[in-house]
This record gives C-alpha cells, sequence and structure tokens, in this order.
C-alpha cells in the first residue's frame, strides 16, 4: 500500500503492470481527503502479509484447486440477494445451506458487514479458528457442526487477501463449496455499491473508516453520505456505554500505554477524556483527547517524546 498524488500514483501502477509477474494484478484506489494516508515511506521485509498462529507456510497458497472460488462482485450480490430473498435478513432464519461468514477482526465488523454476517469473535485475524473446532461444537464458530459436502461458505474481507489464504486451511479441514468476494469489500462497493451492505469500511490507515459512498457516490443514500446510521442498524454501540453511536469510526485509548482501539459516543469521549475506561483516566501518561476526524501520531513518537509525564488536554 501507498498513497501520493493522483498522478504520479497512477504512473506507479503503470511501471508495476510492465511487469509480465504483475500485468493482470487488481489494483484498488480510493481517495485520501485529508492528506497522505501513508505519510511516510517505509520499507520492511515481511515473510509473509498475512500471519496466522502455526505460520502459513505449510498451507497450500500456490495450489489454485486449495483456494476458494472467487466470485465476481456482480456475482457475489446474486448470491447475497438469493440468501435473503429466501431466508430473510435475520441471521437465525438462514438456510442451512448458506453461510456467510466475515473473515476480519470484530472491531472492524463493529462499523460495517455485509447483512446476514455474524460478528467474528476475534479481533485479531491470526487468531481465528472458525471450522477449526476439534472436539465440541462452540457456538461463537459458524461453521461448527456444519455439512461440509452441502454447505456454501461465502467468506469476505477488506481486500481478499486474508480469503484467499484462510480458504486454503477449510479446504484442509473438509470444506468442499468454498467462495471469496474478489477483490474484498472495496471492490465490490467501488463496482456494485453498498447493496446489502450497512456501514462504513474499516481501513488499515490513518483514514481508519471510509463510507460507501468514496467508492461509489452516485449509488449511495443521503444518510450514508453523512456517515450516519439508519434507524434498523444498531450494530454499531459505543464500547463504554452501549448506546448507539452515529459516527462510524474508531478511535484509540488516550491512555499511552493502552491504546485500544474501540467505538465511543461523543458524551463518552468527554466523560473519560478519551479514555476507554476509568481505570485509564488515572493512568500516567495521557495524551490529549481527539475529537472530529483527528488521529493521534504514531504510538512511538509519544513514547519516545521528551514530553512531562502527565499529558493534559
Amino acid at each position: 500500500m501507498h498513497s501520493g498524488p493522483s498522478k504520479e500514483a497512477l504512473a506507479y501502477v503503470e511501471w508495476l503492470k510492465e511487469d509480465e509477474r504483475f500485468s493482470d494484478i487488481l489494483i484498488q484506489v480510493s481517495p485520501a481527503l485529508n492528506g497522505h494516508a501513508f505519510p511516510k515511506l517505509k520499507l520492511r521485509y515481511k515473510p509473509s502479509l498475512v500471519q496466522m498462529e502455526g505460520g502459513i507456510t505449510h498451507l497450500p497458497l500456490l495450489d489454485p484447486s486449495m483456494r476458494a472460488t472467487p466470485l465476481a462482485p456482480s456475482e457475489w450480490r446474486k448470491r447475497l440477494d438469493a440468501m435473503n430473498t429466501i431466508d430473510g435478513p435475520s441471521n437465525e432464519n438462514l438456510n442451512i445451506n448458506y453461510i456467510l461468514l466475515d473473515v476480519r477482526n470484530g472491531y472492524e465488523w463493529d462499523i460495517g458487514h455485509f447483512h446476514g454476517a455474524q460478528r467474528p469473535d476475534v479481533d485479531c485475524f491470526r487468531s481465528t479458528s472458525f471450522g477449526q473446532s476439534q472436539t465440541e461444537v462452540t457456538a461463537s464458530d459458524p461453521l461448527a457442526n456444519v455439512d461440509k459436502e452441502n454447505t456454501d461458505i461465502l467468506m469476505y474481507c477488506t481486500g481478499g487477501i486474508r480469503c484467499d489464504v484462510y480458504s486454503t486451511i477449510l479446504r484442509k479441514r473438509g470444506f468442499k463449496n468454498l467462495y471469496t468476494l474478489e477483490g474484498g469489500v472495496s471492490h465490490y462497493l467501488k463496482n456494485v455499491g453498498p447493496i446489502e451492505w450497512v456501514g462504513n469500511l474499516f481501513v488499515f490507515d490513518s483514514r481508519l473508516s471510509l463510507p460507501p459512498s468514496t467508492y461509489k457516490p452516485e449509488v449511495v443514500t443521503e444518510a450514508t453520505k453523512n456517515q450516519q446510521v439508519s434507524k434498523n442498524d444498531t450494530f454499531a454501540r459505543c464500547f463504554i456505554c452501549g448506546s448507539q453511536v452515529r459516527e462510524l469510526r474508531h478511535r484509540n485509548c488516550a491512555n499511552l500505554d493502552c491504546n485500544l482501539l474501540f467505538l465511543c459516543c461523543m458524551d463518552c469521549v468527554k466523560d473519560l477524556r478519551g479514555c476507554c475506561c476509568t481505570n485509564c483516566t488515572t493512568a500516567p501518561r495521557l495524551r490529549p483527547v481527539l475529537h472530529g476526524h483527528q488521529r493521534y501520531k504514531k504510538w512511538h513518537i509519544y513514547r519516545d517524546s521528551e514530553l512531562p509525564t502527565k499529558l493534559t488536554a
């Protein structure tokens, strides 16, 4: 990922595609309205972009037959329409032959997801364990006790990478009918719009959250443009008081040594001075309260600074 002026960024894309190894690569572009989403160039070697507990070197990632079948955004929409037409939007009534699997983190689901997708029970993808229960059926695992031969598993994530990796795990576990959303949610929103999608899309850069209007403004309702939750979509709740939040955007706890990423209503932001709990309000190293769309600088900048022990708002 990188950000820069449109002319230079698109020139980089063309240069990249001149290499035959990347000639058919899917390049996804979204605007950064408030400056660079990645303000600093950082080059770092990583054995794998996706991390899983136990590693991924043993997975047959280069074998296309072991990965899920990618569905174009238009086909994905048809699948979701069929599911909701037959069974209705309630999770409790989903057809047993279909399971919509959100292969992201719980906090990503909290600000936006497809209708009918259950909330992941992990806050770190590397701990995902859907379909891996060995001896007992757990209520939090939607793939537990599922007919692996006759159930269609529809998987999605932000850009499609995590799904490709996790689908090989499920394939090795015996699941036969695996499908992924090609290019992930961002590709879907750009091509189809927010049909069957509710809320915003969490992104791993300084923007944190993007409304569907970022990708396809011509088909987005006025409510979505204002980044508001509709009256029927009460999934987005304040981490502290449980009330419905209007701004679908996470913030980090002001306590430097906590740094928890959470959703919060503006009343709790004021009452707890940007912290996630009362204990953090008395921590020795507090960053100033941030309002609106601001985001804290990198954690290490505060950690290594010469500022006083206790920061004030």
